[in-house]
């Protein structure tokens, strides 16, 4: 009798586990089913990004190429706003120096007119008339030239 108890529990328990092997079956199955069409999904989706990020891609292309052509463009601009500011320190560095030449035309006047007996105050605005004149000119011949280099 206890053969026969030990055969019928031993038959249960391969029964009940039989049951939960069939369970563990049938979900890993419908677990497979699901990771499959998961697995499609992913692959339509990423299709999609692929097309959108070559068109990005292309785009991205598009632009740089533009931008490249515009910036070739302006190299002449920037070449002339190079010329003209060389120009611009020319004059500058003229107007410097004619500056400093007349200061130092005006000292020397001043000082070797102070051992000169006192004249009048519209005779040396008379005598200073010439050089205000050639400095005038020469501002406006350094003008001149600038405006013949652009």
């Amino acid at each position: 009798m206890i053969i026969e108890i030990s055969v019928a529990a031993v038959a249960l328990a391969i029964v009940v586990l039989i049951v939960f092997l069939i369970t563990t079956l049938r979900s890993m199955s419908a677990l497979l089913v699901q990771t499959n069409s998961t697995i499609h999904e992913l692959q339509h989706h990423l299709a999609g990004v692929t097309k959108e990020a070559s068109d990005v891609l292309r785009h991205t292309n598009a632009v740089t190429v533009d931008v490249l052509n515009k910036l070739h463009s302006l190299e002449p601009t920037f070449h002339s706003v190079k010329q003209v500011g060389e120009a611009v320190d020319e004059i500058t560095t003229s107007v410097k120096n004619a500056s400093v030449s007349v200061a130092r035309t005006i000292k020397n006047k001043v000082e070797s007119e102070a051992y000169l007996p006192a004249t009048s105050k519209i005779a040396k605005a008379i005598q200073t008339i010439p050089l205000i004149l050639d400095i005038w000119h020469q501002i406006k011949l350094k003008k001149q030239m600038a405006a013949a280099s652009k």
